[in-house]
């Protein structure tokens, strides 16, 4: 069953915050996000942690959210006490029981993520010339894993939000690494970092090691980008500078299959800082 021991929330409202705690949390609003299809209640990752300023707490901020939309709460406090009223309104949309954790799959051997774009352009696109989509919806590619012993299939995007600025890497063949997004000039990361987030310096797949790569651009000086990664995206953007994207509510099963697959720190890092073990190779094509 869903449990916590102590309250979770904003520390200014006294919560009490065990990380474990947090976690339940952080993972039933995930699941009343997407059963409500409501982004407003996704805490943007399963950490464990709290920031101690609320107000810049995606955990927070998906608490509040919620008190105030469904249960009602003209002056929400942004804290989960156990049995309390926040507690049981999120309990009946995702159950009393929490759903069994899957058993983690194994990477047997390199896997290869092939993305088929079918030569759509969506939705949400700044073009030079204002050029009109051709997919209704910003995902327009199908991202299907295969090989290794994992397979998944999820909905994605190959275009960055601004082609007049930046360029869309070309249909082609690219190694894959595990690694962090934006962890190209970080401090190495630790292991209590291997955790599905979507903001800041997360767990990702690298595209040939964040070295250059060929690209479309509206802009003639821009023919190749550098730090290109496979991340997730947004529900409003997709918040990308070139990076392939995972379309928000796929984006949690995807990174799974990664950190279940390689739990291993050290795999994160066999390249250099950040720059983790090649797992296989990307294939863009339409």
């Amino acid at each position: 069953m869903w449990k916590i021991s102590a309250s979770v929330g904003s520390y200014e409202s006294g919560a009490v915050n065990h990380m474990a705690d947090v976690k339940t949390v952080q993972k039933m609003l995930t699941e009343v996000a997407k059963k409500t299809a409501n982004p407003l209640f996704d805490p943007k990752g399963i950490d464990g942690k709290i920031a101690r300023v609320g107000a810049t707490s995606n955990t927070v901020k998906a608490i509040i959210n919620f008190q105030v939309k469904r249960v009602g709460m003209a002056k929400a406090d942004g804290r989960i006490d156990v049995g309390g009223k926040t507690w049981k309104a999120m309990t009946s949309i995702v159950g009393a029981v929490a759903p069994p954790a899957a058993p983690p799959v194994p990477v047997g051997g390199l896997i290869t993520l092939t993305v088929q774009h079918g030569g759509k352009m969506p939705t949400k696109t700044k073009r030079k010339g204002n050029e009109s989509a051709t997919f209704n919806g910003m995902y327009e590619s199908t991202f299907m894993l295969t090989g290794g012993g994992v397979n998944g299939t999820f909905k994605g995007s190959i275009w960055p939000d601004d082609m007049t600025v930046k360029g869309r890497v070309l249909d082609g063949t690219y190694p894959l690494h595990i690694g962090f997004h934006k962890g190209g000039n970080a401090a190495k990361q630790g292991a209590d970092k291997l955790v599905m987030k979507r903001e800041g310096i997360r767990p990702g797949l690298l595209v040939n090691m964040r070295k250059p790569v060929n690209v479309q651009s509206d802009n003639p000086a821009k023919t190749t980008s550098s730090g290109i990664n496979v991340h997730n995206g947004f529900n409003n953007n997709r918040g990308s500078d070139g990076c392939l994207t995972i379309q928000p509510n796929d984006w949690p099963r995807f990174i799974q299959i990664f950190l279940d697959g390689f739990p291993d720190i050290n795999d994160w890092h066999a390249m250099y800082n950040n720059t983790g073990k090649k797992i296989g190779q990307l294939v863009i094509k339409p």
